[in-house]
């Protein structure tokens, strides 16, 4: 076979793109190893006609096949991110193509075109095309992806060639996969990527501790004591978190964890930090979560409260489940009643008719007598946006609450 058709194969840490080189270069036997036992490795392939280099990040244990495609000029040209949601199947949730103006143009340059593509495992999704990349203008289209153009053959390892079509690469089938002679070559170093995950939740137990302090930036805040927001009943065990004007919400399935019937507490979390308006000393305070107590026995652990069909694995970067918010309010109720309540409370404050328990910390209480149920409703933070729940667990794994973060201290130190 010509040199032409051939694709040198290596294993490594990453890529070093300035050097051309594997990064951290590993054998075949390690890397087979790592890949039986479903920790990270990355493997390069390498046109000998001089082709672009492609770089693969591997992390099984974590369902993730990243691809990085270089062109000849060493600059990223196309990033996808694959998911395997199935044994023998990968999944194409995301695709951005640059387009370089010239050779002399840097990797991810301002100008540079781009072409981004999000999808769902159902075809749907978003493509965002952007001819001057930072310098303005897009056009955003609904995207509706064919099963063979969102669906990809999971390889074995060694089968390189099956990533080939993900990358829009066609003719990978007349290609030879050969393992470069000289490797390893090079000295051990620690990764140039990581396996993006979603957000994580931080410092939720401090939150609702009195005294606790946090650096923001410029700002300090020190955690004042939690504040009762009422009672919220449950019958059914399944909660919903909405915001409470809307009068139809997806969420109002609740989430998939639920915990027995019964009533819980309810409290808000605020901090505050000192600062100046126009050259007088004042105090802001922020609400910063809210929490349903559902046991006093400590948290150890921490999950995402999700919807069905909602899945983990398809969470990029810092992405994350949560509920809507374009009212400033967010609102905590029964599954059972959710809806009901929900277009109680929507229309009622619409037309002003509604009869709400209101307290100084601009807490609804919306009561349903009929089923014994009722909506708790609360300020969203600094306001509209989407904010996620998360579910404490103890040891034992039981339920000991939720939290709904609205973020603002998310990115904050710990004093």
């Amino acid at each position: 076979m010509s040199d032409e058709k051939i694709i040198d194969v290596a294993y490594g840490e990453g890529w070093d793109a300035s050097r051309a080189a594997v990064l951290g270069p590993i054998d075949t036997a390690e890397a087979a190893g790592r890949d039986a036992a479903g920790e990270p490795y990355a493997l390069v392939l390498r046109p000998r006609d001089g082709a672009e280099v492609i770089v693969a990040h591997l992390h099984h244990a974590r369902d993730y096949i990243g691809l990085w495609l270089y062109d000849t000029r060493g600059r990223r040209c196309v990033e996808v991110d694959l998911r395997r949601l199935a044994q023998d199947r990968l999944f194409l949730l995301y695709r951005r193509v640059w387009v370089y103006e010239n050779d002399e143009a840097p990797e991810f340059a301002p100008d540079a075109a781009r072409a981004t593509l999000h999808l769902r495992p159902d075809g749907k999704g978003r493509q965002i095309v952007e001819p001057k990349g930072d310098r303005g203008g897009s056009r955003h289209t609904i995207a509706d992806l064919p099963e063979a153009q969102r669906w990809f053959s999971s390889p074995a390892f060694g089968k390189w060639l099956r990533l080939l079509p993900a990358l829009c690469i066609e003719g990978a089938g007349d290609h030879e996969l050969r393992e470069s002679a000289d490797q390893p070559d090079g000295e051990p170093a620690e990764p140039n990527w990581h396996t993006p995950e979603g957000l994580r939740p931080r410092h939720l137990d401090e939150l609702f501790t009195a005294g606790a302090r946090f650096s923001d930036r410029d700002e300090v805040y020190t955690v004042r004591e939690p504040t009762a927001a009422g009672t919220l009943r449950l019958p059914s065990g399944r909660l919903v978190a909405r915001d409470p004007t809307y009068t139809t919400c997806e969420q109002d399935a609740g989430f998939t964890v639920t915990v027995p019937p019964g009533n819980y507490s309810v409290q808000i979390a605020s901090a505050g930090y000192d600062t100046e308006f126009w050259g007088k000393p004042m105090t802001i305070d922020e609400d910063t979560a809210v929490r349903i107590l559902v046991s006093d026995r400590p948290t150890v652990g921490w999950e995402p409260a999700l919807l069905d069909g909602q899945d983990t694995r398809l969470l990029r970067e810092g992405e994350f489940y949560g509920f809507g918010v374009d009212s400033g309010t967010g609102a905590f109720v029964d599954a059972g009643t959710a809806g009901e309540l929900g277009r109680r409370y929507g229309e009622g404050m619409a037309d002003g008719t509604l009869e709400l328990a209101t307290d100084e910390n601009g807490v609804h209480i919306l009561e349903d007598p009929a089923t014994g149920t009722n909506l708790i409703a609360y300020p969203s933070g600094r306001g509209d946006g989407s904010y996620p729940v998360w579910i404490g667990r103890d040891a034992e794994g039981a339920v000991t609450c939720f939290v709904a973060d609205m973020l603002i201290l998310n990115d904050a130190e710990l004093l």
